[in-house]
């Protein structure tokens, strides 16, 4: 059949070809007409633009005007021609000379091509997609020479918009989804239709296919839609033009495509019905009698009959079933008889669950049924040899009347097995019965342990009827409970009732085991002597044949001693184990539901005991400890409704007031608190006097979480001890943007010390006699990319909170040893002085006592390096600092004390530290001149310092007169503005460069 019809599919398919090519010449063809008419009215526009550029160009004396004024006729031609934005004339070189539109200055276009084109040729040129200035737009320009007694006497210029050539495309009338474009010799864009908001000056390629000519070609776009494509030139000169034509080809094509899918699914529909009408005409006359056969055969095989009777079927064939049916129904009918008195035998034997043996006098087998006898044939292989022996001897002796019965076990898992050995009637055999009783045995072993888990476990356990009512219970149980079996038999689990759950626990209880059989949970009962405990209890329903609730077995552990622990275990984690005060957590969780109350407003105190450091260092952690139990109890005085107290950690306290809806309210509550530390806490018999600094924070106000709210309270607090302690300061924005401030600034000292954004500066230090410079004091400085220089004050005491000034003391340590070593190369003697923080002599871990080793690598000594330290590194009572300030004076550094007369100035301090140098503060240099009490002040320490073998340096001297005064009272050295700025190590250089000269 698919042969046959292979050469009509294939002239369908060849006719179906040959319309779809006419087809597409038919569009090709409407394609280049249209390209054609559109081409033709471009041309009639290129042309009128040469005649209007001709016709101008004719009349070189009238176009004879002014530098900068054009003449008439042009503005003639362009009232004519609107469609010219504008109209200008050049010179042979290049410069416009008049534009009718206004430009802001000289204008030279002789680096166009269009204008080289018109001078070189003498004719009329296009020009290509261009920005021209003098009208600020995207253009196409032309050109045309004009010449005057044979001379060419200047070009003129005719401008026209790219936005007017498309809107004049946008006229034309066109088929739906037709695109044209128009592009200079570049291949730039200058007009399109349709006409869109797209920028002109892009490449046809963007939108375009390459390599197209004047033939029609089909192509297919970026979308897939099939247009076809034309490029027919404009002007074959320089500055050719040439137009795009693109026409739609997708719905022609999408119906031929549908025409030739339509006649081929028609031509296949067809054959399919003609090749399924010839295999059903086969199938009804031959394959299905054959199947009916076949069928039929194998029915019979399994003992069944089938109908083979068909009106279908043809003659022959029903003759041949109709003999079928009736030898097969002889057969089946002679097998069910011989089957049937089998069966009967059968079905009573299989009913049976045991496996039986028939057997004569001598104990052979004469048949045998069941599972347990299918391992072996004799007796001798079914059973062990004892029981073997018993059953011959049996033979021999049994009657009909008289039967043998046995019991023994075998194999690895122990079977057991029970054997019965009857006689026959009439008949010198014997029938042996074995029945498998290893469950039973099972049974029996099971309910032997159960009741040893039962009497032995340390669960209790009760076992109830239907209702409650206890039927028995386990040792566990009494030893619990203290009721012992004969007390509790009989009654209900009520007995054990403590009265600590409601009915509503009850029915819950008695409703999970109506639905589900089984209840578990968390219950207190009481014991015989009204004792209460806590047990985990699981009840289980034990269900009849007809699924009613016979029996409930109980089980409990009794978990008092575990709940005790974890009560403990609770309040140690959420209360304060000193003062027996909610915690952090405690405090935390309390707040944060608080918060979660819409609406709610609330205060927090968080108050923190002034120099409790000292109680502790003084008095010992003891007495600390007893002062902090004194204060708890007076503050708890303050609770009430409402008021909350708390210890959130080492001598901090926290007061919630959830009536404090105002400052002013929290604020009382703040004077409160104060009237508590006014009184006297008594440690073992001494009274003690100690003052608490109170951070107040609203909510909704300063925050609205637990965190945010704890973080304001804390910055209040800090800016009450800020302000002198033992008093109180509310929260506001700026201290949040003072923090805020803080955390910017520490971030942006992290990236300084990585980008190496700090620089050392020297301030130079002179004798007072002769103001030669042999000193000079290093200064750290932060060169900030964005907020230029930024002064230490700003940035040095966040550097010592957050342990950076390691870091920074560092570098200017390794900045300052450069520096020394490079100064002393080229001007021999010179020293440095250097600040060093109090943060880096008390660290744990310092490089300090590396410097010397630093310093001798290169080349240099320990007294080349002045150590600046301030008065309160003095003062400090930690014994590292003051050792290891010993260390590096022992090592050779120099020290100066910075700042002298500012502190506590104690003389004492400076014998005992070996002090080299003190540095009068600037503040006292200031008033010399005009205030003789610090002209005297300044006299009196250089006195006394000479007086201790000590040199001076004099900080701030800006003036002659304060040099002189100075100098007159005896001051070493002098340091300030007076003499030189803090400057960079080359200006330092440059400047010891011009003093020796």
């Amino acid at each position: 059949m698919l042969v046959l019809s292979l050469p009509g599919f294939l002239l369908i398919l060849a006719l179906l070809f040959a319309q779809r090519s006419n087809m597409l010449q038919m569009q090709e063809q409407q394609a280049l007409m249209y390209a054609n008419q559109v081409a033709t009215l471009q041309h009639a526009e290129i042309a009128s633009t040469q005649r209007l550029l001709q016709q101008l160009a004719y009349q070189p004396r009238e176009l004879q005007h002014q530098p900068g004024v054009c003449p008439q006729l042009l503005s003639s031609a362009q009232h004519l021609s609107p469609s010219f934005a504008n109209f200008g004339l050049a010179t042979p070189d290049g410069n416009v000379t008049c534009s009718l539109s206004r430009i802001s200055g000289p204008i030279s276009i002789a680096d166009r091509p269009y204008f080289q084109q018109a001078i070189d040729e003498g004719t009329f040129s296009i020009g290509e997609y261009q920005h021209d200035r003098s009208i600020n737009s995207a253009t196409l320009n032309f050109a045309h020479p004009v010449y005057q007694d044979g001379q060419l006497a200047m070009v003129i210029i005719a401008v026209k918009r790219l936005s007017h050539w498309s809107r004049s495309l946008s006229r034309l009338t066109l088929p739906q989804g037709t695109r044209v474009m128009v592009a200079d010799h570049t291949r730039a864009i200058v007009a399109e239709y349709p006409y869109s908001n797209a920028p002109l000056g892009r490449a046809v390629s963007e939108d375009w296919p390459e390599d197209l000519n004047e033939q029609a070609v089909l192509l297919n776009d970026a979308n897939g839609h099939h247009h076809v494509y034309i490029r027919l030139p404009l002007l074959a000169a320089r500055g050719e033009l040439a137009i795009y034509f693109a026409f739609p080809f997708e719905d022609a094509w999408q119906q031929t495509q549908r025409h030739f899918a339509l006649v081929l699914s028609s031509f296949f529909i067809l054959l399919c019905l003609l090749i399924w009408l010839a295999r059903y005409r086969l199938h009804k006359t031959l394959l299905q009698p054959l199947t009916q056969f076949r069928q039929a055969i194998a029915a019979l095989a399994q003992g069944r009959t089938l109908d083979l009777t068909s009106h279908t079927m043809p003659q022959e064939l029903a003759v041949l079933g109709e003999h079928f049916e009736n030898m097969a129904n002889v057969r089946l009918q002679t097998e069910q008889q011989l089957t049937h008195k089998h069966t009967e035998l059968q079905t009573l034997l299989s009913a049976l669950p045991d496996s039986y043996l028939r057997v004569d006098a001598q104990g052979q087998v004469l048949a045998k049924h069941g599972v347990l006898v299918q391992q072996g044939n004799t007796l001798s292989e079914l059973f062990p040899h004892h029981i073997h022996k018993r059953i011959r001897v049996a033979l021999t002796l049994l009657k009909e009347q008289s039967h043998l019965l046995l019991e023994y076990t075998q194999g690895e898992n122990q079977q057991g097995y029970e054997v019965r050995v009857q006689g026959m009637s009439h008949a010198e055999e014997a029938v042996i019965v074995i029945r498998d009783i290893s469950h039973r045995k099972q049974q029996e072993e099971a309910l032997n342990l159960a009741a040893l888990v039962y009497n032995n476990s340390s669960e209790g356990m009760v076992i109830t009827d239907a209702h409650g009512y206890i039927l028995d219970v386990n040792r566990a149980f009494t030893e619990v409970t203290g009721f012992s079996a004969h007390e509790a038999i009989g009654k209900t689990t009520a007995i054990l009732n403590s009265g600590k759950h409601d009915r509503a626990f009850y029915r819950q209880m008695w409703h999970a085991l109506s639905d589900t059989g089984r209840w578990q949970g968390e219950i207190i009962n009481q014991r015989k002597n009204g004792e209460l405990y806590t047990e985990w209890l699981t009840i289980d329903t034990v269900y009849d044949e007809q699924q009613e609730a016979y029996r409930r077995v109980a089980i409990f552990t009794d978990i008092t001693d575990n709940k005790l622990k974890d009560e403990q275990l609770w309040r140690q984690s959420h209360y304060d184990s000193l003062t027996d005060l909610p915690n952090r957590t405690s405090l935390k969780k309390h707040l944060n539901n608080l918060l979660a109350e819409p609406g709610k407003q609330l205060a927090i105190l968080l108050m923190d005991i002034d120099h409790f450091k000292d109680i502790n260092d003084t008095l010992g952690h003891y007495y600390g400890d007893q002062l902090l139990t004194l204060v708890a109890r007076a503050l708890q005085s303050l609770e009430q409704t409402g008021v909350t107290l708390s210890r959130i950690g080492g001598d901090e306290f926290v007061i919630i007031c959830e009536h404090c809806n105002s400052e002013a309210k929290a604020i009382a509550l703040a004077e409160r608190v104060q009237q508590v530390f006014k009184q006297d806490f008594v440690l073992d018999g001494e009274s003690c006097h100690v003052g608490a600094s109170i951070g107040i924070a609203l909510s909704p106000r300063d925050g609205d979480s637990s965190e945010s709210l704890l973080k304001a309270a804390d910055q209040a607090m800090y800016r009450a001890k800020d302000q002198g302690r033992n008093g109180y300061a509310c929260f506001d924005s700026t201290l949040r943007q003072q923090s805020e401030q803080r955390l910017l600034m520490l971030r942006d000292m992290r990236q300084a010390l990585s980008d190496e954004q700090f620089v050392m500066y020297y301030q130079p230090i002179v004798t007072m006699q002769d103001q030669q410079i042999h000193k000079a004091e290093a200064l750290i400085r932060w060169q900030h990319p964005d907020k230029g220089m930024i002064s230490p004050g700003h940035f040095i005491p966040l550097a010592e909170e957050t342990q950076l000034i390691h870091q920074l003391g560092e570098f200017a340590f390794q900045q300052t040893l450069q520096t020394l070593s490079r100064l002393q190369q080229r001007h021999g003697a010179f020293q440095i002085s250097l600040n060093v923080s109090p943060v880096q002599f008390n660290a744990k871990h310092t490089s300090l006592l590396k410097w010397q080793e630093q310093l001798h690598n290169a080349n240099l000594q320990p007294e080349d390096v002045v150590i600046e330290i301030t008065e309160g590194l003095m003062m400090q009572g930690e014994g590292r600092s003051q050792a290891r300030l010993g260390q590096l004076i022992q090592q050779g550094f120099s020290v100066a004390l910075d700042d002298f007369g500012t502190g506590y100035s104690s003389l004492a301090y400076l014998k005992q530290m070996d002090t080299d140098f003190i540095k009068i503060d600037k503040r006292f240099v200031d008033g010399i001149e005009h205030n003789e009490d610090d002209l005297v002040l300044c006299e009196t320490m250089i006195m006394m310092a000479h007086q201790l073998g000590l040199k001076v340096i004099a900080e701030g001297i800006e003036t002659a007169t304060q040099h002189e005064l100075l100098k007159q009272a005896g001051c070493d050295y002098g340091q300030g503005y007076f003499y030189a700025k803090p400057m960079s190590q080359a200006d330092l250089e440059a400047l010891l460069l011009d003093k020796s000269q």
